[in-house]
């Protein structure tokens, strides 16, 4: 299915007299490549307009440039490379004062430095793309909202997040985003599913809510598969995994984990490998195979050194600690269970602190803000 937003690009394109606004435009086409896991044709496209313009630089196209290759990075190299791309872009196209960039820009930060669990400025750069973001301007709107929504989701206030993911989903469709959607879907099943595994490993299932939670993976998959979104592809597999994992369906979540844990992937998944691959050793202990399952567990120590979310550290330690206390190891049982214990309290006040400065920052938007439903 062809995206409407790329459709009308073409055309804006084609219908260019003016180079800068024709390279401005092909790199607006270039991110949304780049959203939908097409890296390869949206680096082409930087290369080619760096091309161009090597021997003339203009502001406005090497701010749109910056900020293709920053979503080029945030997909497939998440970290420095591409806040720094992204911080140049922010600057230059506040420089210029740039109507269109800079909340396109700060959206995009608020998103990054969420994901990075940096609670302040993504406040902060969320408050500015809602102050400057004109009310067509749906690319900012729509980014800024999923990650308000994302926030008020992780902080466990899912009837506080409906209407701004409503809000996702009205942008988007005004602006023919078939990727935001699917940016949408994956996000409310991810962290339904995060906070259904993080429950069932302190011993406190949501059955209903793992059904949920199924559903709402099956419709991202359903519509990946009609856009031909690739961004997301590994990560669906691990969301599933999870909740086959909590469903007690160990074998499927182990053929699931593996197909990412066993491979290089391009999602740069190392911050929450750890919580993986406790996660796929208590499938394997539950199905009987200790040693391998023991091998996880020595995979943990030996990986990268990324800090980790709190929930994913609560969860580790608890599905450890659970699998030495079967296995008679009292002494590393209760070390893990006091480490999960700790995570899970101090995830309960950054929720609560999250919860308080959101409801803050939105406070002042009440025109911009969505009203619930």
């Amino acid at each position: 299915m062809v995206s409407r937003l790329l459709t009308q690009l073409a055309s804006r394109i084609a219908a260019a007299r003016d180079p800068v606004e024709a390279a401005c435009l092909r790199a607006q086409r270039g991110i949304y490549l780049a959203r939908q896991g097409n890296q390869a044709e949206a680096q082409a496209i930087v290369e080619a307009i760096r091309g161009e313009f090597g021997t003339q630089p203009h502001a406005e196209v090497t701010a749109w440039i910056s900020l293709l290759e920053a979503v080029i990075h945030f997909f497939t190299q998440p970290g420095p490379k591409a806040l720094d791309r992204l911080r140049r872009a922010h600057a230059l196209s506040r420089a210029m004062n740039h109507p269109v960039l800079v909340p396109l820009c700060a959206a995009w930060l608020a998103h990054i430095e969420f994901n990075a669990n940096r609670m302040e400025p993504m406040l902060q750069y969320a408050a500015e793309a809602l102050r400057l973001a004109q009310p067509d301007h749906h690319a900012a709107l729509a980014r800024v909202s999923l990650v308000i929504a994302d926030a008020f989701h992780f902080a466990g206030r899912f009837d506080l997040a409906k209407p701004w993911y409503a809000a996702v989903r009205q942008h988007a469709l005004a602006e023919g985003d078939d990727a935001m959607i699917s940016a949408m879907l994956h996000n409310v099943a991810a962290l339904r599913a995060n906070q259904v595994r993080l429950a069932d490993a302190f011993g406190e299932p949501q059955p209903s809510e793992v059904k949920r939670a199924l559903l709402e993976l099956e419709s991202t998959r359903n519509y990946d598969v009609g856009i031909g979104t690739l961004s997301l592809s590994q990560l669906v597999p691990l969301v599933r995994a999870q909740l086959l994992m909590v469903q007690g369906l160990y074998a499927d979540a182990v053929s699931l984990y593996s197909q990412t844990l066993d491979q290089n992937n391009e999602e740069n998944l190392e911050r929450r490998q750890a919580c993986f691959f406790a996660e796929r050793a208590w499938c394997f202990f539950k199905l009987g195979q200790v040693d391998v399952a023991q091998l996880d567990i020595g995979a943990i120590s030996q990986g990268p050194e990324v800090p980790a979310d709190l929930d994913d550290v609560a969860a580790m330690h608890a599905r450890l600690a659970a699998i030495f206390d079967a296995m008679g190891q009292e002494k590393r049982a209760a070390e893990h269970r006091r480490l999960s214990i700790d995570s899970r309290g101090r995830l309960a006040v950054t929720q609560a602190s999250l919860l308080d400065q959101l409801t803050s920052v939105i406070s002042g938007f009440d025109k911009t803000a969505p009203k619930p439903t």
